[in-house]
Formats: C-alpha cells, sequence, structure tokens
C-alpha cells in the first residue's frame, strides 16, 4: 500500500517532467540568482514557491520584468515534486527554475547556494536549529536574507553575532518577516507615518476567523514556538549584552491590562499574547539608539469573542507552555503532538483548501500627542490627547499571509536595496523597511493597511 501511495505521489511529477526543464545549479554557475528559496520542499516552503511563481508571473506580464529564482534543499526528486505541484495550483510554467542540493548540516553546500543568491528565502526551521549556519553562509558569501521566525533567541543572538560583519559585507539579514512580525513592526511603522504628533503607545489586538472552524497548524509552527519557550531564560542574558543601557522609564507608562480584559471599543475580550514584542522592542531600540527618537511601548493581545471562548484559550495556551517549559513533556510533544495538543497541531498540517476560509485581523490602537517635543529627553507634562487606529488584514496568518509578506521582504530587498535602512545589518522589518515600499507589495498581493480613524 506504501509503495502504491509513493507511486501514485511521483506520477504528477513524472507526467509534468517533459514540460518543466529542470536547471541544475552549481558552484560553477557564475550568475546570482534573483531569488533561492531554502527549505522549499516543507510544508511553509511550498506555499512561498507558489508565490514566488506568482510574483513572477505578474512582474512578467505588469512590469515586463524578468525574475529569476531557485530552490534548494537536500533531495533533488522533493525539489522536483515541490515545483510540481506548484505547477499544478498556480497553472504557470516553471520550466526557468533551477535546482540547488543544500543541507543545513553541510556548510559547504550552503556556501555554495549562497554564493549563487542576491536574496536567500529561508524557510528552514526551527531556526534556532537551523538557522544560523545558513545566516553565516549568507554573510560570507554576499547574499542577502528573510526568514519568518518568531524566536526571539534566534533572532537576538543573529544580530548580537553577526550584525558587523553583515554591515561589513553590505548585506541585509532580516528576520521575523512573516505573521511574526510584520503586521505589529510595519503597522506601527505605517501608523507613524500618518500620525500627525508624537505616539507613546499601541496596543495590537488580534482577530482569526475560520469559516470551517478549522484551526488545525503544522508540527514546524510548533516546534519553533516550543524551542521559544523552552529557552526563554536565554533571552535575558542576550539583551543584556546587546542593548547594556536602559530605555528611559516614561512618563506617561502604557495601561497594563489585566490577564483576561474585555476591550469595549471592539467589543472583544483580550488575552496577552506577546509573541511580536520582542522584535517591536528591537525597533524601538533603533529609535532611541540610532535616531534619537522616543520608543514607542507595545502590548499584544489575541483576541476572543467572549468570555467563555477566552478562558478556553487562556488554559490552552497556559497547558501549551506548560509541556513546552519541560523536558519530558517536551519529549512527548515532539514525538506524539496530534495527541498532546488534541489535533492543533498535526505532521501534515491544515488542508490548503481549508485553510483559504481562515482570514486574520490585526487592529493597531495608538495613543500620543497632537504636538511633538524637540528633544527625546523631554517628557510630556499632560497625558496624551490623540488617537489613530490601523487595521492590518489579511489570509491565514501561519502560511498564506506570511508566504506573500516573506517574499514581499525578499522583492523589496532585491528591488530596493538602495532604500533599505544602511548599507546592510541584522535587522527588524521596522528598522529595514520604514523607507520602502514593502507595505505597497503587501498590498497588492492581497493584504490592507488602513488607517481606520484619527
Amino acid at each position: 500500500m506504501m509503495l502504491a501511495a509513493s507511486k501514485a505521489l511521483l506520477n504528477p511529477f513524472r507526467s509534468s517532467h517533459q514540460i518543466i526543464r529542470i536547471r541544475m545549479a552549481s558552484a560553477t554557475t557564475k550568475q546570482r540568482y534573483d531569488l533561492v528559496i531554502l527549505g522549499a520542499t516543507g510544508y511553509t516552503g511550498q506555499f512561498v514557491v507558489e508565490e514566488v511563481s506568482r510574483v513572477a508571473q505578474c512582474d512578467m506580464t505588469q512590469k515586463n520584468r524578468s525574475l529569476s529564482w531557485a530552490v534548494a534543499g537536500r533531495s533533488k526528486d522533493k525539489l522536483m515534486n515541490c515545483l510540481a505541484k506548484a505547477r499544478k495550483n498556480t497553472g504557470l510554467s516553471l520550466e526557468d527554475v533551477a535546482i540547488i542540493l543544500a543541507d543545513v548540516g553541510d556548510q559547504d553546500s550552503l556556501n555554495n547556494m549562497a554564493a549563487q543568491s542576491n536574496v536567500v528565502v529561508n524557510c528552514v526551521g526551527p531556526y534556532q536549529l537551523y538557522g544560523e549556519q545558513v545566516v553565516r553562509a549568507c554573510v560570507e558569501n554576499g547574499a542577502n536574507h528573510v526568514d519568518i521566525s518568531g524566536e526571539p533567541q534566534f533572532l537576538e543572538s543573529m544580530q548580537l553575532k553577526y550584525a558587523a560583519a553583515a554591515e561589513e559585507a553590505g548585506v541585509h539579514v532580516v528576520g521575523a518577516c512573516g505573521y511574526d512580525s510584520i503586521p505589529a513592526d510595519m503597522g506601527i511603522s505605517h501608523m507613524i507615518k500618518n500620525f500627525k504628533g508624537e505616539l507613546n503607545s499601541v496596543e495590537m489586538y488580534v482577530t482569526v476567523k475560520s469559516k470551517d472552524g478549522d484551526s488545525t497548524l503544522h508540527t514546524g509552527t510548533m516546534e519553533s514556538a516550543a524551542l521559544a519557550i523552552a529557552n526563554q531564560n536565554e533571552i535575558g542574558k542576550i539583551r543584556q549584552e546587546l542593548f547594556p543601557k536602559r530605555l528611559p522609564t516614561p512618563k506617561h507608562k502604557i495601561t497594563k491590562r489585566g490577564i483576561l480584559h474585555k476591550n469595549d471599543k471592539l467589543g472583544l475580550w483580550g488575552i496577552p499574547l506577546p509573541t511580536d514584542e520582542p522584535v517591536v522592542y528591537r525597533t524601538q531600540r533603533y529609535r532611541y539608539d540610532v535616531l534619537h527618537q522616543r520608543p514607542i511601548q507595545f502590548q499584544q493581545f489575541v483576541c476572543a469573542r467572549n468570555l467563555f471562548q477566552s478562558v478556553g484559550m487562556l488554559l490552552g495556551m497556559a497547558y501549551f507552555a506548560f509541556i513546552c517549559y519541560f523536558s519530558w513533556t517536551r519529549v512527548l510533544l515532539l514525538k506524539y503532538p496530534e495527541v498532546m495538543t488534541a489535533g492543533v497541531f498535526k505532521r501534515a498540517g491544515a488542508d490548503q483548501k481549508k485553510l483559504n476560509s481562515v482570514t486574520f485581523t490585526a487592529t493597531l490602537i495608538g495613543h500620543g500627542w497632537s504636538e511633538s517635543l524637540v528633544a527625546e529627553s523631554d517628557q510630556h507634562v499632560l497625558p496624551p490627547d490623540s488617537s489613530i487606529v490601523v487595521k492590518v488584514a489579511g489570509p491565514d496568518p501561519g502560511y498564506g499571509a506570511t508566504s506573500l509578506m516573506m517574499v514581499a521582504s525578499a522583492m523589496t530587498i532585491l528591488q530596493e536595496k538602495d532604500l533599505c535602512t544602511g548599507r546592510g545589518g541584522v535587522m527588524t522589518p521596522g528598522v529595514a523597511f520604514t523607507n520602502t515600499k514593502l507595505i505597497d507589495r503587501i498590498v497588492d498581493r492581497g493584504m490592507t493597511f488602513q488607517v481606520v480613524e484619527k
């Protein structure tokens, strides 16, 4: 039975093999591909491959601009199957897509891949386990790098270790270019540009809706989250070395919400879920340390429709944090994810058709002053007197919106390198892309960034 299933899986590739011309890239290849997708055969990688396919088609039909790209991974057969699936799902010809064999356990292969890349789109996680060797290869071989990591230990350690080398090499290494943390980081950037005055604080409330009620996530997402929780004690040490000087204490502190609270303006219950806060913090450090601008306070919540649902979500989050924290329960989680999470995480992930019914909305509520002070050391005497609301919305956040935002980030570096902050370095999206048209690219691909209230 397994043999028959394997043959059935290979048949679509074999039937299209005569149509798709596969080019194997080698170390002797002189050209640098515009984009190279590492980990293309993974669950998220498949979404990214299909998004690049569509973006390349749009660039050709609308701007008469050709995009050269390649997929990279350990197995030639799996990469070819990935392209065949992408061709079937998009209806596009992928005959010019090259294949690069690269393994995160083989540094030489990563160096070879990076030497052939303008931008490496890294989909191989968990990044705490497999990310650094890719970043090293990119910095040493002159390739820019984007990833979708939401793991603060990885992101901040990469800035600590490679920021100077990346700047010297003239390459941008930008992490958290997916649902973690484009809506929050670029949402605040959009808010700053549309707020006449000076922002003091931002609260973000996230809602996720599914018409068929399917909230299944892939186990790759689970593994990254589990490692982030298990190693959370490392953040303090990394951050102390990365930012030895503390931020000034704001005179008008953001209101701290309870573990459960109702936002009457939205009519929803909020539960603290600070997944984006570390990324926003690094952006605000840049604003204060480099730009000498007052840092913006930020806190983040996931929403529920009523008190009963919010209590259930809170208990579920507490349970997941508990089993991730202890090594013996974490082993069981990684070995039996479907059982340990009651089917929330599955090795097969969610069905792509069901994901089409999932959407998210991030509502950012900002408070500040209608007038800006001259010096960043000055403090406003009166409390904030102005507000602004920005909504960021899109398809399923875990994979559809994430692949869209990741590819848009890569294309921004590729086409607006001179507008990205600095010569290079290890940065957050809010630092790297603040002067670019990243938000326009994201909107062009189907998401929205809207100022809904001032």
